[in-house]
Parts: structure tokens; sequence; C-alpha cells
């Protein structure tokens, strides 16, 4: 099982690439889900139920988004306790949020579908059903009765997806709801169109994919990556309950709102609307899914930047914390435009996808479009201000994350639909929409930059703390660092990364790129003998020479030997430049000189580097097993060979040291601090 130390990834790869496989996958997921009711909607629309259909699942659109709510209440949340505990090596705390989470939403869920139940008329009347015509009124009940079946499998498939994600499986979490939605959208037009079971038929297909999706994510947890769940992990805490709910009270706010503010709107198009109450309705329903999908792309990459943020904000990587939200702000922005353009340019494209035999058709499609203009016109803002809410929650600020989640579709949006609605007209409502956008982002604008001023005091603060000061290394101070390496132990990445903050070269494969260029041997044939002493092409070389513990200089007895070459170039290294040389004997090579230092990076944890090599390459456990072996076999008969030495003994070496101990970042901060007091 991978312990934390082993998701170093999260504070030393790219944030970039990070992002990108977080955030894929989580988009993927979240479009299929908020794609469910409208793949519903376009078949229905496009069937003998018409506008009615459509405006009957836009009613009942609110309840299964207080289900979506309450899901990410609980599996958002525990995302980012589970993020932020696995950062500051909380190992309890982590794993009990997941078996408390667990048992939270199974419940809720069962819950949530029996008092829906129990209470279905007051349900409806509060949804708005009253101010619609007795057709639509029929297809709300018959949809809804359904729906009310998949309601703890939904809400179970939202929840753990979102845990998946946190524990490095955002492919998974994203193949476990599409499974669900390619279900849903093979068996709608059977049923709505074959079966001729209309919008039932619709409500059918959505359960079923439900189902599908739930049970797909209850299998991961046969075998999980970092959550290690015991019966100590299911036993009730109220204070780890009170924690992941606390943190996931933005995204129940940002879901439950959408929901408030499509109730209201239905409400106010009722009273209002008259005899085109049920076009509006419908058009404004097709406006509120689509605005949905440009969440599933917002919410997508802030929520699947949340497992970074969260954990490099536990493990005080505060630097990268910025970084990773700063690309989160690009891509919404990115996302805010496109949507802007198309929202602008052709929102008529978009209406007629979705069918509807109106009452009024041309009012329907007129105002369907100016719906799109108007109160999407500002979308660009929401993107920022929806993503700046997960970026406040995933540093642990869930109060302000609240209040910015409140402030758009509560505070501004839901009075202003009311105002401008009853006041006005069913065209005056629809710039509740930008006035709600502008002023949420004043506030989000006044929060990040709060929280930001607040990070960058603390990357100062870690600048000038546990570091030796950096002091320019002076060219008397001539030095050289060679590391040996056990396979996957991280040695080459730690080299890489000395190399950059002493601002010298380091040398691996570049040793064999200069041999090839200088000797014009191909560079496979090279690589196929780097580091193995057994390769019959290479046996016939090496034999020639044998090392001797007196010698400083090299024999000249074997010119034709790789590695007499790859010696004399590491000599050579030596003697005009400061750099890093990794593995090749060069400790060996170079043990008499002055000012060199010999460190050996290993890992104790044979787990923690079969889980490095899983995943950078796509391989079974047991492969990985396999191929570290036999590479560290390789290396170790090598370098015995050539030095009569044995492989990672300690007294070869100034100092050796085991990356599964510590985080990655801080073992390389242990070993600059120590080539610096070395090279003083």
């Amino acid at each position: 099982m991978e312990d934390t130390k082993e998701n170093f990834y999260l504070t030393s790869a790219p944030v970039k690439s990070l992002l990108l496989k977080f955030s894929i996958p989580c988009i993927l997921a979240m479009l299929v889900s908020a794609l469910y009711n409208i793949v519903d909607q376009i078949f229905i629309g496009n069937s003998d139920a018409g506008t009615a259909g459509i405006m009957a699942t836009t009613l009942v659109y609110p309840f299964t988004v207080v289900a979506l709510a309450l899901a990410q209440l609980i599996g958002d949340g525990c995302a980012a306790l589970f993020s932020i505990s696995l950062g500051s090596k909380d190992k309890k705390t982590s794993n009990k949020c997941v078996g408390n989470s667990i048992i939270a939403v199974v419940f809720v869920g069962l819950v949530l579908a029996f008092v829906g139940f129990l209470l279905m008329n007051p349900i409806l009347d509060v949804l708005g059903i009253s101010g619609y015509d007795v057709r639509c009124q029929e297809f709300t009940k018959q949809y809804l009765t359904i729906i009310l079946m998949g309601v703890p499998f939904y809400m179970f498939t939202s929840a753990i997806s979102s845990i998946i994600r946190a524990d490095g499986s955002p492919a998974y979490s994203m193949i476990a709801t599409i499974i669900g939605a390619v279900i849903n959208l093979i068996l709608d037009p059977i049923l709505i169109f074959g079966f001729h079971m209309g919008i039932e038929g619709a409500a059918i297909a959505t359960i079923v994919g439900q189902i599908a999706s739930a049970i797909a994510c209850a299998f991961y947890f046969r075998k999980t990556k970092l959550i290690e769940l015991n019966k100590e992990s299911f036993k009730i805490d109220f204070a780890v309950c009170g924690k992941f709910l606390k943190l996931g009270i933005s995204s129940f706010i940002t879901q439950a709102s959408i929901a408030v503010i499509t109730i209201v709107a239905n409400h106010v198009v009722g009273s209002i609307g008259g005899v085109h109450a049920t076009d509006a309705g419908g058009a404004l329903g097709i406006v509120f899914k689509i605005f949905a999908i440009v969440l599933a792309f917002s919410l997508g990459v802030a929520v699947g930047g949340q497992p970074i943020i969260g954990y490099n904000y536990g493990a005080k990587k505060y630097q990268r914390v910025l970084d990773t939200y700063k690309s989160i702000l690009i891509a919404n922005v990115i996302v805010g435009l496109i949507a802007c353009i198309l929202f602008e340019l052709c929102p008529g494209f978009i209406v007629q996808l979705f069918g509807g035999h109106a009452n009024d058709l041309a009012f329907y499609h007129d105002y369907a479009i100016l719906s799109f203009r108007i109160y999407l016109g500002s979308i660009l803002l929401c993107c920022i201000q929806k993503a700046s809410c997960i970026f406040l929650q995933s540093i642990d600020r869930p109060y302000k994350a609240m209040v910015l989640s409140l402030m758009r579709d509560v505070v501004l949006l839901v009075p202003g639909v009311c105002l401008l609605g009853l006041c006005g007209d069913l065209y005056s409502m629809l710039w509740a929409g930008p006035i709600a956008d502008i002023g949420a982002f004043i506030v989000t604008v006044l929060f990040v930059s709060m929280e930001s001023k607040k990070i960058k005091k603390l990357i100062k603060e870690d600048l000038t703390k546990d570091v030796i000061p950096e002091e320019p290394i002076s060219s008397k101070n001539h030095f050289v660092i060679c590391i040996g390496r056990e396979f996957e132990s991280g040695g080459k990445y730690i080299g890489e990364e000395l190399a950059k903050r002493l601002n010298i070269k380091c040398y691996d494969k570049e040793l064999l790129k200069n041999i090839s260029k200088s000797y014009s041997i191909d560079m496979k044939t090279l690589e196929k003998v780097d580091e193995k002493e057994k390769s019959s092409f290479w046996y016939g070389f090496a034999t020639n020479y044998v090392f001797t513990k007196n010698k400083d200089v090299l024999p000249v007895s074997a010119p034709d030997s790789i590695f007499l070459k790859q010696a004399k170039a590491i000599e050579e290294l030596y003697a005009k430049e400061n750099c890093i040389i990794i593995g090749r004997c060069s400790d060996y090579i170079l043990k008499d000189k002055e000012n060199v230092i010999k460190i050996f990076v290993y890992a104790t944890d044979m787990d923690f580097k079969i889980n490095r090599k899983m995943k950078y390459e796509k391989m079974s456990e047991e492969d990985a097993r396999k191929k570290i072996q036999k590479i560290d076999r390789e290396r170790a008969e090598y370098y015995t060979h050539f030095t009569s030495q044995k492989w990672g003994d300690k007294s070869n070496y100034d100092m050796s040291v085991d990356t599964s101990k510590l985080e990655m970042e801080e073992t390389i901060t242990m070993l600059e601090n120590y080539i610096r007091l070395r090279i003083k």
C-alpha cells in the first residue's frame, strides 16, 4: 500500500502536467454527470412530450441537484480533508474521513429517497409545479417517481468519485461515471421511441446508468492507492465528520444554489408568464442545463486541481499552491471566453438541439436565444468565481468559500430574479444574471487577494527558515557530486533538482551522448550496454580492464572499451567544471580526487519504488517489481565487476539517504544543505 511519502510527485512534478492528469478525467466525469438530464431533455424534447416534457425535467432538475449538492458536501469535503491530511502526514485522519464519508453518503441517499416518496406532493409544490399546465404536471410526477429510485446510487457515485480522484485515480473516476452515461445514452432512444415509454423510459434509462456507475465506484475499494480502510475507519467520528462537512460546504452551496435559483425562476415564470409560462420555463430550463455544462469544464479544472493544492498546502509547498491556482485561472478564462462567444454568436443552434413542440414556437425560440445572450452574458466572471470557491476550500478556508458561493446565487441572483421579474417582466429578470456575476466577481477578487498575500508571506518565511543561506559558489570551490542510486529511488530526480539549486549541470544520459559524439558510436548501442556488466557486446570490451585501488589515472590498455571512454569522460568533467554525475561508478573513478562528494540514494521500502514505477509507466505491480529487481541486479554486478567493491556499501560514500523516509523535497533540501556546508 502506498504511503503519503510516495505521493511526492504532487509536490515535485510539473504543475501543468499534474493539472492535466487530474483535471481532464474530472472534467469528463462532471460533464457526463451534467449530460444525464440534458440527454433526457434532448430525447424528450424531440418526442411527443415536446416542451411540456422539457419543462417536466426542468421542474425535477432542482431535486436532483439537491441530491448532487449533498453528495458533494460529503465527497468534496472528504477529498479536501483527505488531501490536506496526506500532505501533513496525518494518515489516521485521511483514512477515517473516507470510511465515515462512505457511511454518510449511503445514509443520506437512502433518507433523501425515502423523504422524496413520502412527501412527493409537497416537494412538487416547492418545485413550482402548480404554475404549469396539466400535461406538464402529469409528466413531472411520472419522471420524479422513477428518478427517486436512483437517488442513493447517484449520490454514492458523485461522492465516491471525488474520493477516488483524491486517491490519485482520476481516470478510474471518469470511467465509472462514463459507464452510466453510455448506458443512459443507449437506453434513452430504445425506451422512449422503441418501447414508446416516453418520459418514463427516459427516467428508467437514467437510473439504470446510475446503478451501473455506483457499482463501478464500489469496486474501486478492492484495490486503492493511498486509502487504507479498516474497521476503525468506519467507526463514526463526529469530529472528523465535522471537518470534512465544513470543507465541503462550498461545493454544497455551489450546487444547492443552482437548485434554489431554478426553483425561484420556475415560480417567477409560472406567476408572470401567463400563456407563455411553459414555453418560457422550458427555454430557461435549456439555459440552466447548458450553464451546467460550462460549469462542468470550469469546476472540473478546479476540482481536478484540488488534490494538488490541498496536498501541497498541507505539505507547506506554498509556491506550488499559487502556481496551481494560476493555471486553474488561466484555464477558466479560456473556458469562459469560449462559452461567452458561443452564447453571443450562435445561441439559436443550441436551442434547436432540444426541439420542443411549443405553444408559441416563435416566442420559445426568441426567449431562449435572448436568455443565453443576457443571462449568461457574463459567464467568464462566473467561471472565475466558481473556481475560486474550490481554491479557498482546498486551502482550508471553508467559511470564505461558503460566503463566496452564497454571494452569486443566493445573495444576489435570487433576489435579483424576484425583484426584476415580479416588478418587471420575463425579459427584465434575465438581467439578474450579469448583475450577480459582477457583484460576486468583486468579492472574489477581494477574498483571493487576501489569501494570496498570506500565502506569499508564508513563502518568504519558509525561504528564511531551516535552510542554510545560499552563497555564490566561487570558482575556487571546485567540487563534483557523484550520486549512486537504486532504480526508482528517485536518484536521478534528486540529481537534477540539486543541479538547479546549485546552478551546475547534471550528467546522466548526457555522458553517453558525449561519448557517442566523440567516438562516433551509435547511441542505441551505448544505451543497450549502459551499466550492464553481462551484456555480450559490453563484456568483450570490459574484460580487458580492471581497476586497482592505487591508480588515479585510467590505464590505456583497452582504448576501445566503452567503460574506459566513459571513465575518461568523467575525469574530463572533473577537471573542467563543477557538476553532478549520476551512477556509472563515478564515485570510484573519482574516489581519490579532492572535493568529490559521494552520495548513495536508496529506498528500503520496495512498495515505494514499485508505486513510483507504476505511476510513470503502465505496468502491473508484479512487472514493476521484476523490472526494479533486474535493473538493481545489473547495476550491482556492473559496479562490483569494475570496482571490486560492494554496490551501496555505506563505507564507499560520504552520505547514504533513504528516500522512502522523508518527502522528496525535504530530502533534496537536506542534501543541498550538506553539500553547501562541504564546499564552503
